[in-house]
């Protein structure tokens, strides 16, 4: 399935694991980057730990021949840790600056994905500067201006892992969401609120490995949606493979739209929601560093065609490369 690729391009030489840093997305940070190390230990290559909130100055120091990013969200997700890699010519796994950069602020790829015929909610986002002057209540007003109406999904514009995500069926739940939600906006240009039309139905992932397509899955969590309780530490959580067939056919077609029009390489996934065989269902996101455990949904993708988890890391190992080339 990957001949292309040469397992044997780092065996030998000292490569890195970036994982921790400072987003909220921290713990199940640590936790890949663990997954990482014992799978490259295993194999039995001389691993050097990073956590990008302490050690980006090692990082630099240290040029190891590769490295893996097991850091979700924040600095290591959004193309400044690969705009330093690039820098330092350290080979990277994953997204390059661009894409990583573009598929962290939701609003952005939902126009890139949009213009290329994957189907997105309404929706419309606002920046701190933009409400910064206006009360929870005038900024309510200026979402129902829009022409967006309840039920609405409210979130960080620039964050993972369902953090900060408020379902609105009211006026008083939206003036909350806002409330809450508007304290977390910086300068940053990608920080902001996203506030899109909620899609009823089933909620759906795709992996990809560059052009290949890992599978895909039905998620069913147990509670009101796919939060971050359900993705990480309830039991509950049903994921429930997709058979050959046209519903697989049309996510992986659309799953495939959406990271070409990012422009991602190596692992991602691509989350959709709703019935896609038809023009209900809409895009949600495009994860350029998703969950890497064991038992992440992606690896299960892997195992589900043969390629075990230890395997499946030295692959992406070997996947590491510039953007740039030099």
């Amino acid at each position: 399935m990957f001949s292309e690729l040469d397992t044997t391009i780092y065996r030998g030489k000292a490569v890195g694991i970036v994982t921790g840093g400072d987003s909220p997305e921290r713990e199940i940070s640590l936790k890949t980057g663990a997954a990482f190390e014992g799978a490259l230990r295993n194999k039995g290559y001389d691993v050097t730990v990073y956590d990008l909130a302490t050690d980006a100055g090692r990082l630099f120091d240290d040029a190891p021949a590769a490295v893996l990013i097991g850091s979700h969200g924040g600095l290591g997700e959004n193309g400044a840790l690969q705009g330093l890699l690039e820098c330092a010519g350290i080979p990277y796994a994953g997204s390059g600056v661009l894409a990583s950069a573009l598929a962290m602020n939701k609003a952005r790829a939902r126009q890139a994905v949009a213009e290329e015929g994957v189907p997105v909610a309404a929706g419309k986002a606002y920046s701190r500067d933009q409400i910064q002057a206006l009360s929870d209540a005038d900024v309510v007003s200026r979402i129902e201006d829009s022409g967006l109406s309840l039920p609405l999904v409210v979130k960080l514009n620039d964050a993972g892992s369902s953090v900060g995500i408020y379902l609105c069926h009211s006026k008083a739940e939206l003036e909350r969401a806002v409330h809450e939600l508007r304290a977390e906006l910086s300068a940053d240009p990608a920080s902001a609120l996203m506030v899109e039309s909620l899609i009823e139905g089933p909620e759906y992932t795709v992996g990809f490995f560059g052009d290949v397509c890992l599978g895909a899955i039905e998620i069913t969590a147990a509670q009101t949606f796919y939060d971050f309780e359900a993705k990480y530490r309830s039991d509950q959580t049903i994921y429930s493979p997709i058979d050959a067939g046209a519903l697989f056919n049309r996510l992986e077609a659309l799953g495939r739209q959406a990271v070409q029009a990012l422009g991602c390489r190596g692992v991602s996934r691509v989350d959709f929601k709703g019935d896609v065989t038809t023009a209900q269902g809409c895009f949600l996101e495009v994860n350029t560093i998703p969950g890497m455990t064991a038992t992440s949904l992606v690896p299960k993708m892997a195992a589900a065609r043969g390629v075990a988890f230890d395997d499946f890391v030295e692959l992406m190992l070997a996947s590491a490369r510039l953007d740039r080339q030099r």
